[in-house]
């Protein structure tokens, strides 16, 4: 085992951290996947509205790679099949029959095959390869190239996140099994990274199979990005997979059945949340089974975390990968007499504007407000300053913007996604959205490969 201390970073002490505690979210009216969370795909329609499914059952697949679909997390009736643009599917909602006293009934099981390709084609066909993310770009693999290498990230070091360990708590057969079935995607190793403190990893660091590697520090010390640059950096051509722990519990349940793990665990975190806890719930579930039938006025949900999460309607629907959901204030129409010019200690930042760097132990309420517009670039050394990275953040942007891919690339282009970038956009005062320009960069990069 080996240790990794990160220096550069920044934790956000945000009040609202999720209790320890487990409980079983209701049933909700209905579950809803959504393309639009994975880029780049072409989703053909196998039912149509009206349609009886069950849990497990296609309601979609990828026409660029016809095995890998989408499945029901539900038994029940297709309700709606919503279409955009040249009739392209934008998500596909299921009523639950669970939630009115129905019988959940599964399609067929499907187990893993031997060889790779076989538990490759296993995998794509029973739903299950959303899962995995491909670095470099940080999708979906689109290809069935050999990883060199595959990362499971049993922590996470984003504010209010949910702790992996803790969500998977007395499934250890389960993780064993995934673990069993990863070894088998790569001739290289399955790496398992984990925070260097904690009595409730005991469970996790047993695992057979796995290169128990430690880290230590402020965010991002719990990014996948950070945790391949220090253990394993990849040459030109490579890639590796990436997963959370939560997600190799899950294949090892379907590994071990060959039914569809339709139940995912949940953190709801925030300030503003109705309630902080770990809540075990049906995957693309409605909010509602978190939140409550109750509207809840001047607040942001947000589909992950406030560095990089998405934000939901209240009416929306988890993610397909949801692990946390934070609630915070909105904050519209607030105003702060003298914003920065004045002395303060309510407020969190990295910079010494305000006084929060005089209580390191304090935990603070943040709103979604902006505090300010959008300004050019100035360089002062703030990206670099919480970048672990052996990257130059700010020549990476300018080389993004100025379209010249192959300089961002000699820059760490292949090296980054959004998350690894988040912290820059929170500590820059000049508003830029370091991750979308990142984004940007690695679609360019995909388009001209």
């Amino acid at each position: 085992m080996t240790t990794h201390t990160i220096r550069k970073g920044f934790d956000l002490r945000l009040a609202g951290a999720p209790e320890p505690v487990l409980a079983d979210a209701a049933e909700p009216a209905t579950v809803s996947l959504h393309t639009s969370e994975f880029p780049g795909i072409k989703p053909k329609a196998l039912v149509k509205e009206g349609d009886q499914v069950v849990t497990g059952q296609p309601l979609f697949l990828d026409k660029r790679d016809r095995d890998i679909v989408w499945c029901s997390p539900t038994t029940g009736t297709v309700q709606t099949l919503e279409f955009g643009e040249r009739r392209f599917l934008l998500r596909a909602v299921v009523t639950n029959d669970v939630a009115k006293g129905g019988a959940e009934r599964f399609a067929d099981a499907i187990k893993p095959a031997g060889d790779r390709a076989g538990l490759v084609k296993a995998i794509k066909n029973a739903g299950l390869w959303q899962l995995f993310t491909q670095r470099p770009v940080g999708r979906m693999p689109m290809s069935d190239k050999e990883p060199v290498a595959i990362f499971v990230n049993g922590m996470d070091t984003a504010p209010l996140a949910a702790d992996p360990c803790f969500a998977t708590k007395d499934h250890k057969a389960d993780l064993q099994a995934g673990v069993d079935l990863l070894k088998k995607l790569t001739s290289g190793k399955v790496y398992l990274c984990l925070r260097a403190a904690g009595d409730h990893q005991s469970e996790v660091r047993s695992l057979a199979g796995v290169e128990v590697h430690d880290f230590d520090g402020p965010h991002p010390s719990g990014l996948v990005g950070t945790h391949i640059s220090r253990i394993r950096p990849l040459k030109p051509t490579e890639i590796v997979y990436a997963l959370r722990l939560q997600d190799v519990a899950r294949l090892g349940s379907w590994a071990k059945t060959g039914r569809y793990p339709a139940k995912t665990v949940v953190a709801l975190a925030g300030s503003a949340a109705p309630s902080r806890r770990y809540l075990r719930v049906r995957q693309s579930a409605a909010l509602s089974a978190l939140l409550g039938d109750k509207p809840l006025h001047d607040v942001r949900v947000i589909d992950g975390n406030v560095l990089g999460g998405a934000a939901l309607p209240q009416d929306g629907s988890l993610g397909l990968r949801a692990t946390t959901l934070t609630v915070i204030p909105e904050g519209e129409g607030q105003r702060d007499l003298f914003g920065w010019a004045l002395p303060q200690f309510g407020k969190l930042s990295f910079h010494r504007s305000v006084m929060s760097w005089l209580m390191p132990k304090k935990e603070y309420v943040v709103d979604a407000r902006l505090n300010g517009g959008h300004r050019p670039i100035v360089n002062i050394g703030a990206w670099e300053r919480v970048t672990p990275l052996d990257i130059h953040p700010a020549y990476l942007v300018r080389a993004i913007q100025a379209n010249d891919i192959e300089e961002a690339m000699k820059l760490g282009l292949l090296e980054v996604t959004e998350e690894d970038v988040a912290l820059c956009t929170f500590v820059d005062p000049c508003k830029i959205d370091v991750g979308s320009i990142v984004r940007q960069g690695l679609d360019l990069f995909e388009k001209e490969g």
